[in-house]
C-alpha cells in the first residue's frame, strides 16, 4: 500500500517504462483523477475501451481485497483513453492494477 497518491506516481513513473509522466488531475468522489501519458511505443498495446468496465470492475475487487475493504470499492473506478493520455480515477491500489491490465503485464 502506499503512502499518498504522490508516492503512487513516484512509483509508477519509475516502474512502468510505458509511462511518460503521471500527475494528479483532481478528484472525483475523493478518489484522485491521474492523468498518465503514454509513451508512443506502447500505444497499440493499450486494450481496447470496450475491456474498461471490465478492467475497472477487476481492479476494484482486487484493490479492496488487498485494502481490506472488499466491495467498498465498487463503481469507484473510472478509466478513460484518448492517446497519449489514458485517465483514471480510483483508490492508488485499484489504479495500480489497472495500469497492470490495461497494458496487459
Amino acid at each position: 500500500m502506499y503512502e499518498s497518491i504522490e508516492d503512487a506516481i513516484e512509483c509508477w513513473n519509475e516502474d512502468y517504462s510505458f509511462i511518460e509522466a503521471a500527475e494528479v488531475t483532481g478528484y472525483d468522489g475523493g478518489y484522485p483523477v491521474v492523468r498518465f501519458t503514454i509513451n508512443e511505443a506502447a500505444k497499440d498495446l493499450v486494450k481496447s475501451p470496450k475491456h474498461f468496465k471490465h478492467i475497472a470492475r477487476r481492479a476494484e475487487m482486487e484493490g479492496g481485497i488487498e485494502v481490506g475493504v472488499c466491495t467498498c470499492f465498487y463503481d469507484t473506478c473510472h478509466i478513460s483513453y484518448e492517446f497519449p493520455y489514458l485517465t483514471i480515477c480510483g483508490y492508488p491500489e485499484v489504479i495500480q492494477r489497472v495500469l497492470k491490465y490495461i497494458i496487459g503485464l
